[in-house]
């Protein structure tokens, strides 16, 4: 009697031989899909950072710029309020002149403490 024998026969040989092919099968497929879904986020993460730069670009830097004009302008009409206090005009004065009560009547650090 002649026994046929294939590579993939049965015992525990065959057993470990199929499910190392189911493996590797297995494991080459999830790297595929991984791959491309990797590829995907890579290149869709790539436009959304793009998209993000640019809109922070356009939109937070003249915020950015105004906030510090803002600043620079308060600074000048607090000199020019110190100026006339000195020729000797009075808070409502200056006010009527259409300084902000801010740069007129800075309040003090005391008095921020008590609301």
């Amino acid at each position: 009697m002649s026994s046929s024998t294939s590579p993939s026969g049965g015992g525990l040989k065959g057993f470990l031989t199929r499910t190392g092919k189911v493996v590797h099968n297995t494991g080459t497929y999830i790297f595929q899909v991984g791959s491309s879904a990797a590829m995907w986020t890579y290149k869709w993460g790539g436009s959304t950072a793009f998209v993000v730069a640019t809109s922070s670009v356009l939109v937070f830097m003249p915020l950015l710029f105004e906030i510090g004009r803002e600043g620079e302008m308060l600074e000048m009409e607090k000199l020019q309020v110190n100026d006339l206090k000195t020729k000797g005009y009075s808070d409502r004065q200056l006010r009527e002149m259409g300084f902000s009560e801010l740069v007129v009547h800075a309040p003090s650090v005391a008095s921020l403490g008590g609301k």
